[in-house]
């Protein structure tokens, strides 16, 4: 179980980079008056709370002690 949570955190920060990478192209060649904004939000939120829940799912779980 841990080879899947390292395999876990380390997706996670790949999506981050993926993710800060695609949310600096929207912004910095984004049209004004497009939904460049809104898109932008809605991405961070649904991201931020897909995270939450699974290391809130994650945390509740019963692990077995061995690998």
């Amino acid at each position: 179980m841990i080879f899947l949570l390292i395999c876990y955190f380390i997706s996670l920060l790949i999506f981050a980079a993926f993710s800060a990478s695609g949310i600096y192209h929207l912004w910095r060649f984004g049209y004004v008056g497009d939904l460049t904004k809104p898109v932008i939000f809605l991405y961070v939120a649904v991201s931020i709370t897909t995270i939450i829940l699974t290391l809130t799912i994650m945390s509740f779980r019963s692990w077995p002690s061995a690998l």
